[in-house]
């Protein structure tokens, strides 16, 4: 049994920064991530404003602490 350690981060971005328009600016820094060894777990809405796009979305990351 191996005994990984972990280590988080977090991105926060605007819903209407990451949901409407452009992806190409967000597929870019997702890949950079990624090719650090930055893994996607877990997104963590917001949304206590008026609408959509009214909130935050938090991008929550793992990869093995080195």
């Amino acid at each position: 049994m191996t005994d990984t350690r972990w280590e988080y981060k977090i991105v926060r971005t605007s819903d209407g920064g990451l949901f409407s328009g452009d992806t190409g600016p967000m597929e870019d820094a997702l890949n950079s991530l990624g090719g650090d060894g930055w893994e996607l777990v877990d997104t963590i809405s917001d949304s206590r404003g008026a609408g959509a796009g009214s909130g935050q979305t938090a991008l929550v990351f793992k990869r093995p602490r080195r």
